[in-house]
């Protein structure tokens, strides 16, 4: 059976060598009601909650495939916005049955499933919680002290970087959760790690745990909205 995996076609050069691992693609949907640089996210668009996708109801393309696999997909039923935190309804963290997010700003649906399922919800102030935090296996990476602070106390590995250094066209910077892949014990890079200030801690912490970095470019690190494998 064929591997799948959700990004967005922002990066050619980085969608091509994501096939070259076997994978077949999905890519995610072009939002016109989100702000340009994270109208193809796939961080913002879908969640992933054990095996069920949560997708936003503007998502048409790939909730449609999702559902052409057999999925368990289920839509969210508010309507998505440009203005944060209208535009985080999907952007969250599941880790050991708990799921950090925004708690006040997380769709309905999200918070149903949750409660039906006994996934207790972790408050956190960013709400760009998925974009943030890096999950690699059983361990994190993320630039957010509070995301840092709320997962840690809740029992989970993780080590605190640097904010800065990943780009983002439109904003500032971006956040390593939209430039990571963690598969088959590798992190995947979408560009060149040892750029980034924190790259001695984030080598060390990775290397401690057995976990191999890869580099998908030598460019400098660009946030194009995260990767779901399927």
């Amino acid at each position: 059976m064929s591997k799948f995996i959700i990004l967005s076609d922002e990066k050619p050069e980085i969608n091509e060598y994501i096939k070259n691992l076997g994978f077949e693609i999905i890519e995610s949907d072009n939002i016109e009601e989100l702000l340009p640089f994270e109208r193809r996210h796939t961080d913002i668009q879908c969640l992933k909650i054990i095996d069920t996708f949560f997708v936003l109801k503007e998502a048409r393309k790939l909730k449609d495939k999702l559902l052409s696999l057999q999925l368990k997909t289920i839509e969210t039923d508010e309507e998505i916005k440009s203005e944060y935190p209208q535009n985080i309804l999907l952007n969250a963290v599941y880790m050991n049955n708990k799921l950090y997010c925004k708690a006040d700003s997380v769709a309905r649906a999200v918070k149903e499933y949750c409660e039906n399922n006994n996934i207790e919800i972790i408050n956190v102030n960013q709400g760009y919680t998925k974009c943030s935090t890096a999950i690699l296996g059983d361990c994190f990476i993320t630039a957010d002290k509070g995301i840092f602070d709320a997962m840690s106390e809740n029992g989970e590995e993780g080590l605190l970087i640097d904010s800065g250094d990943i780009e983002l066209n439109g904003v500032d910077y971006g956040f390593i959760g939209g430039c990571t892949l963690f598969y088959n014990g590798r992190a995947y890079f979408t560009g060149d790690i040892t750029q980034h200030k924190s790259y001695k801690s984030i080598s060390e912490f990775l290397t401690d745990r057995n976990i191999e970095i890869i580099c998908l470019s030598n460019r400098k690190l660009y946030d194009i909205g995260g990767f779901i494998v399927i």
